[in-house]
């Protein structure tokens, strides 16, 4: 499956990073995505067929030729009486017919209904583009979200990782503090707890790693057990504008151009109708040979080869008033999908403002909680060592270590909703994908 596809994804040209020589980057996450997704293909086999079918012949506006050929061979009884009065009864009498000739049928005028055909196979082809688009626009979004999540949830199993290390040496502490006796069972009992609570949160947020990966390798199409190393950071774009983003989508968004679609349909469609109120005119020409055999009759022999033309005016004077009722009939549908157009870009900018709302919240929630964790950060440092020195009991110093995870936490929940509403800002707005070019 080949598919040659332009895109412009403005989520992955900043801040990009190599790791590792094996670190799947998003950029070519999406490549494979657009490479193997299935909705990718149907919706480009769409795009292909109505590429294929917006042509001059399907719109009517070429002539047609037959070809036709005949030979049949009867046998009856034949009893014939002459005006002369003479009698002549025949048993299986044989009659041969042959025929063959060339039909050309070309309609000159159809009140203007052959032009119509073509706009709307160019509307059409137009709509499957915008749709493979959509098709597209989606799916890098998914693609993204699902590599940015497993960013996250693997930063997230290694802070567990770390917290669990922690307990684990402070378990050994304890235990060696009890031993010199110098330390309480209590604060070993306790930092057992603690040290089991993080194994358990730990092995939980592995499963969450790992259904995270197969959700990606979903997306991408193939083997879900496949490994992925992704890269480290979530990029921001925190340049976005509300009305620069408005004006994309009054341009290039997907769905407001679907419903413009609808429209330049349904105004085809009201024309289409109109058109059939006005005469047709066509033209026919032919030319026939044609050769009759027979054993009884006046000729024995009869055969025509020539050539033959003539010209059809068709105009409908009365049919029942249907053409009116459609015609009423496709003025509404008109009027529906200019206001469904209308609906959709009222519904575009609700969204579009509310998303743009969430990413300005959720920036601001970042620059926050970076300087919260330093804070955290600072504070735990601090906590260990008034433990180290025993100036802080287990039960404080599990506080401010759960209060620097929670810092830790809200954190990358806070970058990973704002790359989220950055992702869905730049899909409104119709700017995930390029161009994409059909395939030859």
């Amino acid at each position: 499956m080949k598919l040659r596809i332009t895109i412009t994804v403005f989520i992955i040209t900043q801040g990009v990073l190599t790791f590792a020589q094996d670190t799947l980057k998003l950029k070519d996450a999406i490549v494979l995505a657009l490479q193997n997704n299935y909705s990718i293909s149907l919706a480009e086999n769409t795009a292909k067929i109505s590429e294929i079918s917006n042509s001059a012949g399907m719109a009517g506006m070429l002539p047609k030729l037959d070809m036709t050929g005949a030979r049949s061979i009867s046998l009856n009884n034949s009893k014939a009486v002459y005006f002369d009065g003479r009698k002549r009864d025949v048993a299986d009498a044989e009659t041969n017919f042959q025929s063959a000739g060339l039909q050309l049928s070309w309609t000159i005028f159809d009140g203007l209904n052959m032009f119509i055909q073509r706009d709307k196979l160019n509307e059409l082809q137009q709509l499957s583009n915008t749709q493979l688009r959509g098709v597209v626009e989606n799916l890098v979004s998914q693609v993204s979200r699902a590599y940015y999540d497993i960013v996250v949830q693997k930063k997230l199993l290694g802070l567990y990782h770390e917290s669990l290390q922690i307990s684990t040496q402070r378990k050994q502490f304890a235990k060696a503090r009890l031993d010199l006796g110098s330390g309480s069972e209590l604060a070993y009992l306790q930092s057992t707890v603690d040290m089991n609570a993080d194994s358990a949160n730990y092995m939980k947020q592995q499963a969450v790693v790992q259904n995270s990966l197969s959700d990606l390798n979903l997306l991408l199409c193939r083997d879900l057990k496949t490994k992925v190393l992704v890269e480290k950071n979530i990029p921001v774009n925190d340049a976005l504008i509300y009305d620069e983003l408005w004006n994309m989508v009054q341009e290039q968004s997907p769905d407001l151009q679907e419903a413009r679609s609808a429209i330049n349909l349904a105004n085809l469609v009201t024309k289409e109708i109109k058109s059939v109120r006005l005469p047709r005119l066509s033209i026919n020409t032919a030319y026939s040979y044609n050769k009759t055999q027979s054993d009884v009759g006046t000729f024995i022999s009869n055969r025509n080869l020539g050539f033959s033309a003539g010209v059809t005016l068709n105009y409908n004077i009365f049919n029942g008033f249907t053409n009116n009722q459609k015609l009423k009939v496709a003025q509404i549908r008109e009027e529906s999908a200019i206001q469904d157009a209308e609906l959709q870009k009222i519904s575009l900018e609700a969204n579009l403002l509310q998303v743009y709302n969430d990413f300005q919240t959720n920036l601001k929630l970042v620059r926050f909680e970076k300087e919260n964790m330093m804070f955290a950060r600072l504070n735990w440092d601090i906590a260990q060592e008034k433990y180290r020195l025993g100036a802080m009991n287990d039960i404080e110093l599990r506080d401010t270590q759960k209060k620097l995870m929670d810092a830790e936490n809200r954190l990358l929940q806070s970058l990973f909703q704002c790359k989220s509403a950055e992702i869905e800002l730049l899909r409104i707005s119709g700017q995930l994908s390029g161009s994409v070019a059909p395939v030859k």
